[in-house]
């Protein structure tokens, strides 16, 4: 129980500011995501510091400089420069509420149907039932964001466009739950940080998103062309 309150908490305080960053001014989501962007990369580091020995420098390259450049440093980039340099703020609030969406549904489904993992040896808790049961019900959920004033855009004009988008930012935001899952494994760590009472570090909770924004902000171009 106090484990189920103290997740709450950390919850409803990360999404305030979640929430004071995408609705205050640009400055603010500067601040927030660069500040995110700095604990997420030293969390990072201290995950690589427990690493096995690599017995080539190019594993050690790829370690220490490329990975952390192209998986946490470019994306958090891109979504300030999309945010702020693109306007399209309530494109990647929709992003971010697709996967919390797909997160809660997962469990849900999860929880009461799983019963096939979905990748045991990388993510034991994640099922195929909840899957497939989290990105079904999210984007038939997203069928209706182009009904709601915010999210309305001139690039995503219809619901079929945003079911597609919802999918894209789903699949791949799987695809970021699981490469930060094997990186903790291979460092032989459950969280990569603790900032977070019961949720981890900042790295635990933006690891799908930083697989998300890219993945969206291509399709989100394609559109825009």
């Amino acid at each position: 129980m106090k484990t189920l309150i103290t997740r709450t908490v950390t919850g409803i305080v990360y999404l305030a500011i979640l929430g004071f960053a995408f609705f205050g001014s640009k400055y603010v989501l500067l601040t927030v995501f660069t500040v995110f962007l700095f604990i997420a990369t030293v969390e990072y580091v201290r995950l690589v510091q427990k690493f096995p020995a690599s017995k080539t420098s190019l594993k050690r390259i790829t370690h220490r400089i490329i990975l952390p450049v192209f998986w946490i440093i470019l994306p958090v980039l891109l979504l300030e420069y999309w945010c702020i340099g693109l306007d399209a703020t309530n494109i990647v609030v929709a992003l971010f509420l697709i996967l919390c969406t797909n997160d809660t549904l997962a469990y849900v489904f999860g929880s009461i149907f799983g019963k096939h993992k979905l990748w045991l040896k990388v993510s034991p808790k994640k099922s195929w039932e909840g899957f497939i049961g989290g990105l079904i019900g999210t984007m038939a959920a997203s069928w209706f964001l182009v009904k709601i004033p915010y999210f309305q855009n001139d690039v995503f004009t219809n619901s079929y466009i945003w079911m597609g988008f919802a999918f894209a930012v789903i699949i791949s935001g799987t695809f970021g739950d699981f490469a930060e899952s094997m990186v903790k494994r291979y460092a032989q760590q459950k969280d990569s940080g603790s900032i977070l009472p019961g949720h981890g570090g900042i790295l635990d909770r933006i690891d799908s998103m930083l697989f998300a924004v890219p993945v969206g902000f291509i399709y989100w171009g394609i559109f825009k062309i």
